[in-house]
């Protein structure tokens, strides 16, 4: 082969036509046998997935975990870890879905944030909506509303002691907030008692169900304060008498903005708070918070 390619070059060199047969015999000599290169195509990019992945940013906070990522119409939450980062996997349970769904991203006082994918077998469909071709969705950063804090006299108690609870919401938007309370409890309406473990326990009188009847507008840097006293109480006593365990809970008052009340009968976001959301891990915050949150309230101990 390599004399008769010799060969013909030296031919080539003196003819009128050189160019026009060396290509020629260039192409030819491809196609001989131990000339080619194999010719592979490129692997094909994945479709679908079935992790769907994202990141929550919280204002203002260094620990970014307890913001509740919730997959709307699957009725299905997880918490974020402590970096703001979450994943959601999919089960052959889900082939059953298919179509465009909203996912939620949700803590009590900051705004509240939303992004759109498809399903198509119980599968995500990449590159498509707000996923990326990775099964990524973008980074969320939710706005700060209010800054919610909270003090005590002390933090120990045994039951029957008087407990002193101040509470303070700062408004530290750029807008005005509009938030609600039961007025007819005191000027913090409903507070309690909470810990996961147990029946929240109220510090204001049970059993009494009422309307929110006081609408608080709190301005840009502006902020509502109320202090209350209580008692501890020995149990909780609507209905059958749970006695109070001695063990950390966290003094919390019911703090309720416009369009997102918690009423937990309202709808499927709310309902799944108010059933599911003590169950999920969230980082290091205490799972002492009856809802998604950041608060600052305080955590004391119930001693003997």
């Amino acid at each position: 082969m390599k004399k008769i390619i010799s060969k013909s070059i030296s031919f080539l060199n003196h003819s009128p036509g050189k160019i026009y047969f060396y290509n020629m015999l260039i192409i030819i000599s491809l196609f001989l046998p131990g000339c080619k290169d194999e010719i592979t195509s490129p692997p094909e990019k994945p479709i679908y997935t079935k992790v769907l992945k994202g990141k929550v940013i919280l204002e203002n906070q260094t620990e970014h975990s307890n913001a509740l990522v919730y997959l709307d119409s699957l009725n299905r939450g997880i918490g974020t870890d402590s970096s703001g980062n979450y994943s959601i996997q999919f089960t052959e349970e889900d082939t059953i879905y298919n179509g465009v769904f909203k996912i939620y991203f949700f803590v009590n006082e900051f705004e509240m944030d939303s992004a759109q994918y498809v399903l198509v077998n119980g599968k995500v469909k990449l590159d498509s909506l707000d996923v990326d071709s990775e099964g990524n969705l973008p980074t969320k950063e939710l706005g700060q509303l209010l800054l919610i804090e909270g003090w005590t006299d002390k933090q120990e108690y045994r039951i029957g002691d008087t407990i002193a609870f101040t509470a303070k919401f700062t408004n530290v938007s750029d807008r005005t907030v509009h938030i609600f309370i039961y007025s007819i409890f005191n000027e913090l309406g409903h507070v309690g008692l909470y810990n996961e473990n147990y029946h929240s326990f109220p510090l204001t009188p049970p059993c009494i169900i009422t309307n929110l009847d006081a609408d608080i507008f709190i301005q840009p840097n502006g902020f509502y304060e109320g202090n209350v006293v209580y008692t501890i109480p020995g149990g909780y006593s609507c209905g059958d008498f749970i006695p109070l365990p001695f063990e950390d809970f966290i003094v919390y008052a019911d703090l309720f903005i416009e369009g997102r009340l918690l009423n937990f009968w309202t709808n499927r976001l709310d309902n799944f708070i108010g059933k599911e959301w003590f169950k999920l891990h969230r980082g290091k915050t205490p799972k002492l918070d009856p809802f998604p949150n950041k608060y600052k309230y305080p955590i004391i101990k119930i001693i003997q």
